[in-house]
């Protein structure tokens, strides 16, 4: 972590902003895009689609701990403007793809590039941030992230009003020059010392991520409660217009308030959890809040339309204010419990945790809980509940 809260920290948290803005703003543009570009101007079905983001996925997963390595011997900025640099010529090729192979080479080395600038993004903000007001100024960079994604997603959206190759050709475009703009922003990044000496060598050891049997232990916790995000993306659409009598319209009022929610309250709710112990007490209550709102998703199968509206939009806020407590927890105890020198390492184990849940997460929510919609639910509930608990295995008194 940074030493210290100077002016070279100040600067780089000040830079941070606008690159994190402009960054997720190209995310989220070409996010609420690609299903429909790939499905209706790739030449490939739904069906294809789908494998080729699950194969990207497992690329996504295996790339994540080697490209930490790197971070620790290179240096996460300089890393980090290669892969975004890298991504942006990536990103400009889907342009020519119109077939299913052509798609699966593409998605497939891009996947991995970009789950390895995530963790070199996470990498970096071990040694950019000053140290006095971290956990706040991280907190503020996700709230920030939303707030990006938001944004393009709600630009984007016109492309898809439009619905034509140009359209999505322009998106396509933009996405790709956020990902410049961004990589030329992290030249003018001061760092710290900590990652100068990560650059130059001083620590070239191989990492020992995969023999800490307690970042292990943890990133493992983090991988289950993870599985959350499957709710809003796949399990809540499915549920709600499966099993309950709540309108369709619901669906979407349910994501925009999650998206609202997590920009306004990141800040706030992550207070308590700037240390270890602080920490671990969040990441606790995280596990119990997602069993309750597992809870509430069983109730609201019954019930007019009306209380069946009521009960999901509350399991939603329910998950949505764990999902704030998650990042806050997470984020804190994924960092102090890392060396300073092995930052990338342990941050790509961490990743390659968040990255399987994200692929496991679908199966998770159509094979089990909406297979069996009462004790789905529930047993979800006690997995989640379990999980935030065993937090508490962690010794924070290591973790400073």
């Amino acid at each position: 972590m940074a030493e210290g809260s100077g002016a070279p920290a100040d600067r780089a948290a000040r830079l941070l902003v606008p690159l994190t803005l402009i960054n997720t703003f190209g995310n989220g543009l070409f996010r609420v895009n690609s299903a429909l570009f790939f499905t209706h101007f790739g030449d490939m079905t739904a069906a294809q689609f789908g494998t080729g983001l699950a194969a990207g996925g497992v690329c996504g997963i295996l790339a994540s701990v080697p490209f930490g390595r790197a971070c620790d011997r290179w240096g996460a900025r300089r890393v980090l403007m290669i892969l975004w640099s890298a991504e942006a010529v990536g990103i400009l090729g889907y342009t020519q793809v119109h077939s299913f192979w052509l798609f699966l080479v593409l998605i497939c080395p891009i996947t991995a590039v970009d789950r390895g600038a995530v963790v070199a993004y996470r990498a970096l903000l071990a040694t950019a941030l000053p140290q006095d007001g971290v956990v706040k100024a991280r907190a503020k960079l996700r709230a920030l992230a939303n707030v990006g994604v938001g944004l393009g997603a709600g630009v984007g959206g016109l492309a898809l009003a439009v619905n034509t190759a140009t359209a999505y050709f322009a998106v396509i475009v933009v996405d790709c020059l956020t990902f410049v703009v961004a990589a030329a922003m992290l030249a003018r990044l001061p760092i710290a010392r900590t990652a100068d000496a990560a650059a130059t060598g001083q620590d070239r050891r191989r990492s020992g991520v995969l023999r800490d049997r307690r970042y292990v232990l943890f990133s493992v916790i983090c991988t289950v409660l993870a599985l959350q995000f499957g709710i809003f993306e796949v399990g809540l659409p499915l549920w709600v217009v499966r099993e309950t009598s709540a309108p369709r319209a619901i669906v979407a009022v349910a994501l925009v308030m999650n998206t609202a929610l997590v920009a306004l309250l990141q800040v706030r709710l992550s207070k308590g959890s700037e240390d270890s112990v602080g920490a671990i007490r969040v990441g606790e209550r995280v596990g119990w809040l997602l069993a309750l709102g597992c809870v509430v998703f069983v109730v609201s199968r019954s019930g007019s339309a009306i209380t069946a509206t009521v009960l999901v939009l509350g399991a939603a806020l329910i998950m949505t204010i764990a999902e704030v407590y998650f990042a806050a927890s997470s984020t804190t105890l994924s960092y102090n419990l890392a060396p300073d020198s092995q930052a990338g390492a342990y941050q790509g184990l961490f990743q390659s945790g968040t990255s399987t849940a994200t692929s496991l997460a679908p199966v998770v929510m159509t094979s089990g809980v909406l297979q069996f919609p009462v004790w789905g639910w529930l047993t979800l509930g006690a997995v989640f509940a379990a999980a935030g608990t065993s937090l508490r295995w962690i010794d924070p008194g290591k973790a400073e």
